[in-house]
């Protein structure tokens, strides 16, 4: 590298430093930020340890490490023997409407015995008021009992609902697409609310880490593609990816930035917890 530049911008300052002896540590760095390979880590796009969300006797477990999984497929059941009981129970209860119908039958009745008694009161002194106010009485009980139970139906409805969100929480489920990558608990045991049953990761992308010097960073642009080379059993592999974060600040102890790139990984040849290395930033899109 010519640093004949280097002397022009600085001017009588170059001399200055020079004779401090600081000078050479200055070009130095230069030259290093320029032509220094930097290394930074992959990482899974997610790396989630799922958790029972109910506490309940493991019954069964349907998937192994290194299984593939889909969105929403059942990885663990808890033993749900009362939830079942619980939600046929409910349905019963829900579907017994018996009794709302009849009160309905007896609310049409009575209101249409009411218009008559009305109507005879009006025509003729036959009927007493003590008879009439009887009537209507009636009529507003009835009206009332309907009302009632229409709630209660309300509330059977969403005891059944809860019923059966209840039994759906003994089955774990997947949070997302990945592989399974540890089973940490077996059948028999016994899980708690939180405790980690299932850890599954999402290879179809890695994500590049790399703590780099504030001069290298500002090279980096979110959307810019960069090509990496990374570590692998036979041979290395070269990917282009696109940086998708450069962090706004800088560590207070080191001095560095946090720099994330994104590579395609659909075949799985880039392994998670992998080193690579940037050779620099290819032209942006």
């Amino acid at each position: 590298m010519n640093v004949t530049p280097f002397f022009v911008v600085f001017g009588r300052r170059s001399r200055t430093l020079l004779r401090a002896g600081l000078l050479p540590g200055l070009l130095g760095a230069a030259l290093s930020a320029q032509a220094a390979d930097w290394v930074g880590l992959a990482f899974p796009l997610f790396d989630v340890q799922v958790s029972a969300p109910v506490a309940g006797l493991i019954q069964r477990i349907g998937v192994r490490p290194g299984n593939q999984v889909k969105l929403g497929e059942p990885l663990l059941e808890l033993e749900s023997a009362s939830q079942q009981a619980e939600l046929r129970r409910r349905a019963v209860l829900l579907d017994d409407d018996s009794e709302l119908q009849s009160s309905r039958i007896r609310l049409k009745a009575l209101d249409e015995l009411l218009q008559m008694t009305e109507a005879v009161a009006r025509n003729s002194q036959s009927v007493s008021r003590e008879e009439l106010v009887k009537a209507r009485l009636e009529k507003s009980a009835a009206e009332g009992r309907v009302l009632q139970l229409v709630a209660q139906k309300a509330r059977e409805r969403v005891e059944h609902e809860q019923a059966q969100l209840e039994l759906l929480q003994r089955t774990v489920r997947a949070p997302m697409a990945g592989v399974v990558v540890d089973v940490p608990v077996d059948v028999g045991e016994w899980a708690k609310p939180g405790d980690v049953v299932i850890r599954l990761a999402d290879i179809s992308q890695v994500e590049l880490r790399l703590n780099l010097p504030q001069a290298v960073a500002a090279g980096f642009r979110v959307g810019s593609r960069v090509a990496a080379q990374f570590e692998a059993s036979s041979a290395s592999i070269q990917s282009l990816g696109v940086v998708n974060f450069v962090s706004p600040l800088a560590d207070s102890a080191s001095g560095l930035v946090d720099v994330r790139i994104r590579y395609a990984n659909a075949q799985g040849r880039i392994r998670p917890g992998a080193k690579a290395v940037i050779r620099g930033l290819a032209a942006a899109p």
